[in-house]
């Protein structure tokens, strides 16, 4: 009960923030007009429920009445006794039973993030109104911090155990990051359901990034794509970044992007000076302690913001199909402070 206060308490606070941060009724200039656009019908599948209540000991009777909705999961496991005593394992281990408790505890109500997710594919459906929009599965993974949500096949699959909320004990006992553990709670579902479509778009329609900037703009335009489904969320939420960090970016931009330009690094392909600048990090290495993590990710955010804006006709399909990206640099005229 405590878990749930808390959860709802949390959402109420992060809206209200996120509001206030985007100036209230204000509209971005990158929010569609969705007015004419029909809310989409989302499907939730609890597979969790499904394994977790399932009597342990005849697991393969118990699941096969629900093969077809939970294929993705079961088809290469009901006729395998190896796969179906893995399984057995699976559920009956006590910590992966402690999360299962805690993620049924948190998201006893699904009904919230269906409401989230509905939002969002408004949005998708305009910008997009060609593809078909995934069915949903939540499942117990296990704590897969690293890949919580995941495209498999035509259905979108999401760890409920990674959203467990930023204090959760387990999170510490594994030695989970602290930069991680921060943002594995309820608000930064949609985020990661939402990335996780940029990446399947722009694996579709642009070319491996090979440079620092191709990696910087690649990241922008994903960060834009949240821009565009989710246009009321504070950008903290969106990349990941404390209220310092944003602060830290805000007043060292032109620092952070001319550091790029004086040690010719815009256009190297070394592997570890672009992660250096682009991976998940508690803070980017050739700064201070004190910096933003993810700084090429941020500035490349911000030069896609400039370039969209100042060519209002360019649609997202065709911006995440551009690959020219010194034409976006120039294109956007990015001159940070």
């Amino acid at each position: 009960m405590v878990k749930r206060l808390a959860f709802r308490l949390g959402v109420v606070f992060l809206t209200i923030f996120a509001v206030s941060c985007t100036g209230g009724s204000r509209k971005p200039y990158y929010e569609a007009n969705v007015s004419d656009i029909e809310k989409p019908e989302i499907q939730i599948l609890r597979y969790e429920q499904i394994l977790f209540e399932a009597n342990p000991f005849v697991l393969n009777e118990s699941l096969v009445p629900y093969m077809d909705d939970y294929h993705i999961f079961l088809e290469q496991t009901i006729d395998d006794e190896l796969a179906i005593q893995a399984l057995f394992d699976f559920v009956t281990d006590p910590d992966i039973v402690a999360l299962y408790m805690d993620s049924q505890d948190v998201w006893d109500d699904i009904d919230p993030l269906k409401t989230d997710i509905e939002r969002a594919f408004r949005f998708y459906r305009f910008h997009f109104p060609d593809h078909d929009i995934p069915i949903f599965h939540t499942y117990i993974s296990g704590i897969d911090y690293m890949m919580p949500v995941k495209m498999v096949d035509d259905r979108m699959v999401i760890a409920l155990d990674s959203y467990l909320g930023s204090g959760y004990e387990q999170y510490d006992r594994l030695g989970i990051p602290r930069y991680i553990s921060r943002w594995m709670r309820p608000e930064s579902v949609v985020m990661d359901v939402m990335r996780t479509l940029a990446d399947m778009h722009l694996a579709q329609l642009a070319g491996t990034p090979e440079s620092l900037l191709d990696h910087m703009i690649h990241e922008g335009k994903k960060q834009f794509f949240l821009d565009c489904m989710v246009p009321r969320t504070h950008d903290t939420l969106k990349i990941a970044y404390t209220g310092q960090q944003m602060n830290w970016m805000e007043a060292y931009q032109g620092f952070a992007f001319t550091y790029k330009i004086e040690n010719d690094l815009l256009y190297s392909t070394d592997r570890r000076v672009i992660r250096q600048f682009i991976n998940r990090a508690p803070f980017t290495t050739p700064f201070s302690n004190q910096s933003a993590p993810r700084t090429g990710a941020w500035l490349g955010w911000q030069m896609v913001r400039e370039y969209m804006r100042r060519h209002p006709d360019i649609s997202l399909q065709e911006l995440f199909e551009e690959t020219d990206h010194q034409k976006v640099l120039a294109g956007s005229r990015f001159r940070p402070r």
